[in-house]
């Protein structure tokens, strides 16, 4: 058995992180290697480069440039300069205030993008994409830890030459057959796959011996329309994929309503297992992360709640409208803050509010999840409405409900942990037993 994804993004590390409660995460393999994949996961790039698992990201100020050549940094990316000429730009990993390189954007003359150097965690180029005059990507090669050329991709073509071990060179006319290449030469158990994506991983699936037991996690909406992949797995014409386990009740309850008369596939509805790190106590500490000075309706919400004592905090320095609430007794601001710092107010605050204009920062609602807080916002703002529940989203005329809300869950513990249940559901999260009786063989109902 095995876990084959397509993208290393939230919906696949949420995924990985409920099936290592129930340890069924290994062998997890992401056919796109962005260089920042999750610890014990691997790719067919990264294993056939040999790329290892030590060092540290590389900061910043870090890249090696050419005498006289400059970089100016801030927190949300930073720019090469060859005196006043622009010659690249560099993309941080997430999160960005950390300053770790990810990709280095190179330009030529005329300011035309010519290629980008990837960089993974270890600190290490891995890869570069190489475009053409008309800024379209053309080519991107791997190499292994001492900067050999191992993997040549042609993005025209699609065509994946790969350097053996011994001089020989291997031609494979897609990603398809290479990743079928790779798990071949792995000798993973492929008596089941488990696929997040109708692309790649999907394609895969096709290509293997029609012996397997494969589940299809489809972790996405559906558009009031079935893609056509997945009506081919309906129609039984996908062999290998026996069940569609799915995250989104609408999608579950609109494929259910569409089913072919003849499918033998088996429709099951599951969610995640977050990592909740700590109880939700009921305090009188709210948190608000901002890296904006427009706070909606923030004045009118600290004279509601005097009782409760708001921690704003920032990773840049704070503008004096922000400066300017200090004047408030229950107050206390956090410029330039601190990954401690920031931990810390974490640890102590029970509520969240998602009230900043502008960018998140720092993953804060998704952090706010994890950590318990109850979050409450605005509907005009709203930066991840998936963690929040409905009753706790309010029009910005508002604000006293609001604050009506947050006082009663203060004085009731009871009320408190009925909204944080609120919560749970609406980010679709489920027990660990459910898990168990669906993925480890002890449910065969049929939809």
């Amino acid at each position: 058995m095995i876990n084959l994804f397509d993208h290393n993004n939230q919906a696949a590390a949420d995924l990985l992180a409920s099936l290592r409660q129930i340890n069924q995460a290994t062998p997890t393999i992401f056919i796109e290697d962005d260089g920042w994949l999750p610890e014990h996961t691997e790719s067919p790039w990264s294993y056939f480069c040999e790329q290892g698992n030590s060092g540290q990201p590389l900061y910043f100020d870090r890249l090696a440039l050419p005498d006289l050549w400059e970089i100016r940094g801030t927190n949300h990316a930073a720019e090469i300069y060859d005196d006043d000429r622009l010659a690249g730009q560099i993309i941080y990993a997430w999160p960005a205030e950390k300053r770790l390189i990810k990709e280095v954007k190179w330009f030529d003359r005329q300011q035309r993008l010519r290629s980008v150097d990837h960089y993974n965690r270890y600190g290490r180029r891995f890869a570069e994409t190489i475009y053409n005059l008309a800024e379209q990507p053309v080519i991107k090669t791997y190499y292994t830890q001492d900067q050999h050329e191992k993997i040549v991709e042609n993005l025209v073509t699609n065509d994946i030459l790969l350097n053996g071990q011994f001089g020989e060179i291997f031609n494979f006319s897609n990603k398809t057959a290479f990743v079928k290449f790779y798990l071949q030469q792995r000798e993973f158990d492929l008596s089941q796959v488990r696929y997040n994506s109708l692309s790649f991983p999907f394609f895969v699936s096709l290509n293997l011996p029609d012996n397997g037991n494969d589940i299809l996690f489809w972790q996405e909406p559906l558009n009031q329309a079935i893609p056509a992949n997945m009506s081919q797995i309906l129609q039984n014409k996908a062999v290998r994929t026996k069940q569609i386990i799915f995250f989104e009740k609408s999608a579950y309850e609109f494929v259910k309503a569409h089913l072919p008369a003849e499918t033998n596939v088996d429709l099951q509805l599951l969610g995640y297992l977050y990592p909740h790190h700590r109880l939700n106590h009921g305090g009188q500490q709210i948190l608000i992360m901002t890296n904006s000075d427009q706070l909606e309706q923030i004045e009118p919400l600290i004279k509601e709640l005097p009782e409760f004592e708001f921690k704003i905090a920032a990773v840049t320095e704070m503008s004096a409208k922000l400066q300017e609430l200090q004047r408030y007794e229950n107050v206390r601001l956090f410029p330039n803050v601190s990954p401690i710092v920031t931990e810390q107010l974490w640890q102590t605050a029970d509520f969240y509010l998602d009230i900043n204009h502008q960018a998140e920062i720092k993953n804060a609602v998704r952090t706010a999840f994890d950590n318990n807080l109850l979050i409450l916002g605005f509907e005009n703002i709203l930066h991840a409405p998936r963690y929040v529940a409905q009753a706790h989203i309010f029009k910005s005329a508002e604000f006293q409900q609001l604050a009506a809300l947050l006082k009663k869950c203060r004085l009731e513990q009871n009320f408190l942990q009925t909204q944080l249940k609120l919560q749970h559901l609406t980010a679709n999260e489920v027990s660990t037993a459910s898990y168990r009786k669906l993925l480890t063989g002890e449910h065969h109902a049929k939809r």
